[in-house]
């Protein structure tokens, strides 16, 4: 497979126009698609939700808050159907659902994402990572998608800082002789 890239081109070099594009694994397409019984819906769910994924982790549903009555109406799907269908896609191995209300959700075909393995993980990930998420520009949506999930905070803030180290160099880090006289006894 080539691929032919025209730098002079002014529609790939516009910085002022913006694109939209969604990234899948081709093996959704041959799976959902092209196969004898029709899985259209279930393609068509996999597309929609890769439009919505934030584009360095595969995130549904922390940029901005989606339900599942909301994802049916847009797709035009039964409400009491679409459970099933993201159920069905959870068990290809195309998402990973974290939470049910607001719809929290990881889409594991997108390439060359690290994949989570709870929620809290994915918390810790969002606060750790927030400007991917446009949090420092859009701090009500930061705020309402903490809230939401408001039991986890405290053991993400755990998990912080078990991971802080201290640089060497800080100018508050003790020095080797003040370590070993933490008591203050050779003064």
């Amino acid at each position: 497979m080539s691929l032919n890239i025209n730098n002079k081109s002014a529609v790939v070099n516009n910085s002022n126009e913006e694109f939209d594009y969604f990234s899948l694994n081709k093996k959704v397409f041959r799976e959902l698609v092209l196969i004898p019984r029709p899985k259209n819906t279930l393609f068509n769910i996999m597309v929609n939700l890769a439009c919505k994924v934030t584009y360095k982790n595969g995130l549904v549903g922390v940029h901005s808050e989606i339900y599942k009555t909301g994802l049916a109406k847009e797709l035009k799907i039964n409400d009491g159907d679409i459970s099933g269908y993201l159920k069905q896609l959870e068990k290809l191995n195309y998402i990973k659902i974290f939470n049910v209300s607001p719809l929290v959700l990881q889409v594991l075909e997108v390439p060359q994402v690290t994949h989570f393995n709870d929620i809290k993980a994915v918390l810790l990930y969002v606060h750790m990572n927030a400007q991917q998420f446009n949090f420092h520009r859009n701090l009500k949506r930061k705020t309402a998608f903490f809230e939401t999930f408001k039991e986890y905070n405290s053991q993400i803030l755990v998990e912080k800082i078990k991971k802080a180290t201290v640089p060497s160099n800080h100018p508050d880090m003790p020095t080797d002789e003040e370590v070993e006289d933490i008591f203050g006894y050779k003064k």
